[in-house]
């Protein structure tokens, strides 16, 4: 009897051994890791404080794209920050930005500025993420899980601005 209840503590000991991941369902190894883009966001000719009455980071699904908050507010489009109230700091040379994003292409990465009171409809792209400059055409950019994707830069212009898609 000792030796059938040795043999049992070793197999339960060899199977809670083998078993690192406890009940975990098949394939997931732990937490995910962040999936987005980040980059930097380089600002030239600020125009005066009143008139940027919001900055935003805004990644669409399509392009061109309807209007900035019906679009983020549908899901098509994702804003950062994401808080519609706070927006990207205002007269700097740089902002530093990362926002997570789900996997998949995104059409358009704008950088957009709220210059009047009506919130669906006055804004405009002030800079685009475009890694052709000779068209003026935005560059699409691929999320891919896991990985959050660096380098994509935006060049804001406030005299030089980008085709208005919206």
């Amino acid at each position: 009897m000792k030796k059938y209840i040795l043999r049992l503590f070793i197999i339960l000991l060899f199977v809670a051994w083998a078993c690192d991941h406890g009940l975990a369902p098949p394939g997931e190894t732990g937490p995910s890791k962040p999936t987005g883009i980040s980059g930097i966001i380089y600002y030239q000719n600020w125009p005066p404080q009143d008139s940027v009455l919001n900055l935003k980071l805004v990644v669409f699904n399509d392009y061109p794209p309807g209007d900035i908050v019906t679009e983020v507010l549908n899901g098509n489009a994702k804003a950062y920050p994401e808080d519609l109230a706070d927006p990207l700091p205002y007269g700097v040379d740089t902002s530093h930005y990362q926002i997570e994003l789900a996997p998949r292409t995104y059409a358009y990465v704008v950088v957009a500025q709220q210059y009047g009171a009506n919130l669906f409809a006055d804004w405009r792209a002030v800079g685009q993420y475009d890694a052709t400059p000779q068209d003026s055409l935005p560059t699409s950019v691929t999320v891919i899980k896991d990985s959050v994707i660096s380098g994509i830069n935006i060049y804001v212009n406030f005299d030089s601005l980008p085709p208005q898609p919206f």
